[in-house]
């Protein structure tokens, strides 16, 4: 069985909003529906909610329900830890990097991980 590390970011919540959530629940789908061949390691930045209710992001309550139902279903893991140097060593446990550009997405290319950057305007 594979294993993705799938990274996703405060800003195209913050920026694209709808498109992001469109973008998120259409990848979770597609993870969901391949579980039994694919593990799926999701690693929302450690501060995705507390930013988006800073900035009053519209889809912030979306969000939320979408990180609560992907918990409560246990067919993927929810990685929560909160620092980049804990998200590394989860990310090289993985076969596969796969969301929005970071640090991870890189560090991944570094060690000959694959590499797939998200485009949250594209379902």
């Amino acid at each position: 069985m594979k294993k993705v590390f799938y990274y996703t970011d405060v800003l195209p919540f913050l920026s694209k909003q709808k498109a992001a959530i469109t973008k998120l629940k259409a990848n979770l789908e597609i993870f969901k529906e391949a579980s039994e061949d694919v593990e799926l390691v999701w690693h929302p930045w450690s501060r995705t909610e507390e930013f988006m209710k800073l900035n009053r992001c519209p889809v912030a309550d979306e969000y939320k329900r979408i990180v609560e139902e992907f918990k409560a279903e246990g067919w993927g893991t929810l990685d929560e830890t909160t620092t980049l140097a804990d998200a590394k060593e989860v990310m090289l446990t993985c076969d596969a990097y796969y969301g929005d550009a970071c640090d991870l997405a890189f560090e991944a290319r570094g060690k000959g991980i694959p590499v797939m950057l998200q485009n949250v305007e594209v379902v």
